[in-house]
């Protein structure tokens, strides 16, 4: 029987390795061909084939790249979906199960270079509810389904009636303590309930109109100020950008001292004291912790400064008490983060 027959030893591990997966790092995402060692990675490398395909991804690298990076993220989150629905997930574990398919697109030909840039990303543009802990990044799925949605607002238009049905009680309590009649009341004519009711209905009714109107408004004015830029004097911010000084200042927190073109800012790093001049695009606001003092760097009341009463760390918002302006004393919630920043004198 010859050395590789088909039921020799080494034939039968052949196929079992050529089932299983393989080490990413010898995988040609351009070609779709997984190599079995590094060597066979080179040749492929060299091979004809391979560099016609790398001419083509040449011409237009950026087309391949969000193709690539498309194509990942939707299997990625159809594997959340089917496999954990909702549920709160460790990312890590999320990601051992979609790589485990032998033809999935890897992450080094997406525009992410990590895990945990990914997980963010899909928290920034609200596909997933993401948060960090000790252990590491936990993602869940925001299921966008009709039917689901549709499930959401009948709880949350059972929850409002249940609401309303207490305050309704809590309002014909206090009448009947006003009118001193106490268990008198049973004694009282149908007619006069039932105007009762029609007035704790009406004031019910007038509190939430007056509460819509409010919001609209508040809306509006949100909207009306917001603007492109952010970026002010005054403030701490996080530099982004890994091509800065190497990746040398990446993640390094500094001062906005001077602002030019609205965009371009002057920056002074808290560790270092280098000063750097960076685009808005690559900085991020900083969130500190509840009861320290922010500035609001974008829609309502943009300029004035806020304490930071709470921080909602599944939805990225947070609520805040307007301290300056013609807004002071206004309470505010879900305000996103990009648009407070923590104060540089605090």
């Amino acid at each position: 029987m010859g050395k590789h027959d088909f039921l020799t030893p080494k034939a039968i591990g052949i196929r079992m390795k050529a089932k299983g997966l393989q080490k990413l790092r010898w995988f040609c995402q351009v070609c779709q061909k997984q190599c079995r060692d590094e060597n066979g990675f080179k040749c492929h490398t060299t091979s004809e084939s391979h560099q016609r395909q790398m001419l083509i991804v040449a011409n237009n690298p950026d087309k391949f790249m969000s193709g690539y990076s498309e194509m990942f993220e939707e299997a990625f989150l159809e594997n959340l979906r089917r496999r954990h629905g909702t549920k709160r997930m460790r990312a890590t574990h999320v990601y051992n199960e979609y790589i485990q398919d032998k033809l999935h697109v890897h992450m080094n030909a997406t525009q992410w270079t990590t895990l945990s840039g990914f997980v963010q990303y899909l928290g920034r543009t609200g596909k997933c509810v993401v948060d960090e802990t000790e252990k590491g990044w936990y993602i869940q799925y925001i299921d966008r389904d009709p039917k689901a949605i549709a499930r959401q607002k009948e709880l949350e238009k059972k929850k409002k009636a249940e609401l309303d049905h207490e305050e309704r009680n809590k309002l014909e309590g206090f009448e009947c303590v006003w009118s001193g009649r106490g268990g008198s009341e049973e004694a009282e004519s149908e007619d006069k309930r039932s105007n009762k009711r029609h007035a704790v209905d009406a004031i019910i009714e007038e509190n939430e109109r007056r509460k819509r109107e409010k919001s609209r408004r508040l809306e509006e004015e949100s909207k009306r100020q917001r603007e492109e830029n952010w970026v002010t004097t005054g403030i701490v911010i996080k530099v982004m950008n890994k091509k800065v000084g190497d990746g040398a200042y990446y993640k390094c927190k500094g001062v906005v001292k001077d602002v030019e073109e609205k965009f371009c800012a002057t920056v002074e790093l808290l560790d270092s004291g280098d000063v750097l001049r960076l685009d808005q695009d690559d900085l991020e606001t900083v969130i500190p912790k509840p009861g320290r003092k922010v500035k609001i760097v974008n829609g309502l009341g943009r300029g004035c400064t806020a304490k930071l009463l709470d921080i909602s760390v599944d939805d990225f918002c947070a609520r805040i008490r307007i301290d300056s302006g013609s807004y002071r004393g206004e309470i505010l919630d879900r305000v996103e983060y990009e648009d407070i920043c923590r104060l540089a004198d605090e």
